[in-house]
């Protein structure tokens, strides 16, 4: 079954897929036909709209799992990250008991959506990616339009054609066809298929960057502190980004010399300033949860990596027109074009900066302001295009409907639903088609139906995923999840459960930790083997060893192939 349950166990996904991009290109050039009688900018949004949800059903209809389930840690990461808000547990711990949560927001958002039900958001979490893709296609629409109080506004500045080509561009053609074996892959995929909680941010930031352009005194600029506040919890390493911007701002007044240079730098500090003092207990906690601050060499640029050419001559034409559009909104004078440009800068400055980062091994999270700079490098190119064709027509007679609609005809060759090949170009496609398997799926049903929502398993620590993103409980210790600060003690309750002699001293820690429930697997055994052979036992460590020690109370066994099993015991003697 797919994600709308049709049985999709015979499709040729091969074909579908294909069929799918073959099909593309006429309904898109028939809708563009269809808009220059509209003539309604509307319309166009409407067949943006119309045409992520196209890539987003052909993309999923053939999957017989949730996209990324069996095949990305990060993709049951943040499944994991709300089931166990689902479940009723705080929105600020993660699916590791007593961890701080890095991205609050979402698990309360998706647990609201879905009612409190984990079931629900089974049901619900496929369809996320594309409430996030219509979301900022909108919010770029919605969030460029231009001040009604604007003391200079022009008649091409900001148009609604504009603003749509904008969102056609940034959703549609900020990805690329060759992204896929680079070092950075297709940023519609990595965004809003793999982790919609992140692409929430970027439905947040239009938003902001028009409430900021609107500030009128200080009522204004405390309630832009808390939106941006807002784009903290959602994803702080936005807001981050964000308030770069606002200091690019406030920067490039003084630089000019704008004769509204110090309402610009009050209005950017203010703001900077609120967020950071509502925001900053939220920062404490990351400081204190999350060792971000500590090198490490992974987080190094390679040496041979053409770094500064990814974000930029790498792009294409797309980043010519971004940097035309760029140029565009800047020659216009007014607050949002400025804060919209910043904002962008804000993404290459620091992508440069990644370069010192490096040398000190923090160049950290580089995929997500390179996502930032892909969509938003694209949002300006539509108003390079726009500008671009609004020349032509000086000297054609071409109305808007009829610019726009040939700036899109002309892209169609090469937005994403044209180009997109799911088994080629993603590689968590191939294990999605297949669906969850009965060693995953039952299990964690058991464990979903008959086990008190805040039980806290230990346990099989790379099961312990699925314990979370399918049995919505929350584990001692998850391999996809960064470690907690008690880990070695975390793991030695596991080794203690499984393989100590002394069950009095192993239940003693159980009820320190807060441990319930006990998840067993083959590969728990043979890892802790040693330390059962360390106490004498010749014969390899068993699941009746564990039975017979009469501290755990078994209340689930699934039993696969081979010798494969699954069971699941309540901590202490029934």
């Amino acid at each position: 079954m797919n994600f709308l349950g049709v049985d999709v166990a015979g499709v040729d996904a091969e074909a579908f897929f294909r069929t799918a991009r073959n099909l593309y290109p006429f309904l898109a050039l028939g809708w563009l036909l269809v808009s220059i009688r509209v003539r309604r900018p509307w319309f166009l949004v409407l067949g943006v709209l119309l045409a992520c949800g196209y890539v987003f059903l052909a993309t999923h209809w053939p999957l017989q799992s949730l996209y990324g389930l069996l095949t990305s840690n990060d993709r049951v990461g943040n499944l994991a990250l709300v089931q166990v808000v689902a479940a009723g547990n705080s929105p600020i711990r993660t699916a590791q008991a007593g961890q701080l949560h890095f991205e609050p927001f979402w698990g309360l958002l998706v647990a609201v959506s879905s009612g409190f039900d984990p079931d629900r958001v089974l049901v619900l979490y496929p369809f996320f990616p594309l409430v996030m893709m219509w979301g900022f296609a909108l919010a770029l629409y919605a969030g460029l339009r231009p001040d009604p109080r604007d003391p200079n506004p022009t008649d091409l500045a900001w148009s609604p054609w504009e603003r749509a080509l904008a969102a056609a561009f940034a959703l549609l053609l900020s990805s690329a066809p060759f992204e896929y074996a680079g070092t950075y892959r297709v940023p519609w995929a990595m965004t809003f298929l793999l982790k919609p909680n992140h692409a929430l941010g970027f439905v947040l930031a239009p938003l902001v960057m028009a409430a900021f352009a609107r500030i009128r005194g200080w009522q204004g600029r405390l309630a832009v502190g808390f939106l941006l506040h807002l784009l903290g919890w959602v994803f702080v390493i936005h807001m981050a980004f964000f308030a770069t911007g606002l200091v690019l701002f406030a920067a490039s007044a003084i630089f000019e010399g704008r004769v509204e240079r110090k309402r610009d730098v009050t209005d950017a500090l203010s703001v900077i300033g609120v967020n950071v003092a509502v925001v900053s207990p939220y920062l404490v906690m990351l400081l204190v949860g999350y060792p971000f601050l500590h090198g490490n060499p992974r987080a190094m640029i390679p040496p041979f990596s053409p770094h500064l050419l990814e974000a930029s001559l790498k792009h294409g034409a797309i980043f010519g027109l971004g940097v035309w559009g760029a140029i565009v909104a800047w020659r216009r004078g007014d607050r949002l074009g400025r804060v919209f440009v910043t904002q962008l800068a804000a993404g290459y400055l620091i992508w440069a900066g990644f370069l010192l980062m490096s040398l000190i091994q923090l160049a950290k999270e580089r995929d997500e302001i390179y996502y930032w700079i892909r969509f938003f490098t694209a949002a300006a190119a539509g108003l390079g295009a726009w500008d671009l064709v609004s020349r032509v027509a000086r000297t054609l007679p071409l109305e808007p409907a009829r610019r726009a609609a040939l700036v899109l005809a002309l892209a169609v060759p090469w937005s994403l639903p044209y180009w997109w090949d799911p088994l080629t170009m993603d590689s968590y496609i191939p294990g999605s088609l297949q669906p969850v398997p009965e060693r995953l799926r039952a299990p964690t049903a058991f464990i979903r139906e008959s086990t008190d929502r805040r039980a806290i398993f230990a346990g099989d620590s790379e099961y312990a995923r699925f314990v979370s993103a399918l049995g919505a409980r929350r584990v001692s210790r998850a391999d996809n999840l960064i470690q907690t600060s008690d880990h070695l003690a975390r793991f030695e309750l596991e080794r203690r459960l499984v393989a100590d002699a002394d069950p009095a001293a192993a239940l003693a820690l159980a009820k320190q930790q807060g441990v319930t429930h006990l998840l067993v697997t083959p590969r728990l055994l043979a890892l802790h083997q040693d330390a059962w052979a360390a106490q004498g036992q010749r014969a390899p460590l068993r699941r009746a060893d564990l039975e017979a020690r009469g501290h755990l109370s078994r209340l689930y066994v699934w039993s696969g192939a081979g010798g494969d099993f699954v069971a699941i015991y309540k901590v202490g003697a029934s």
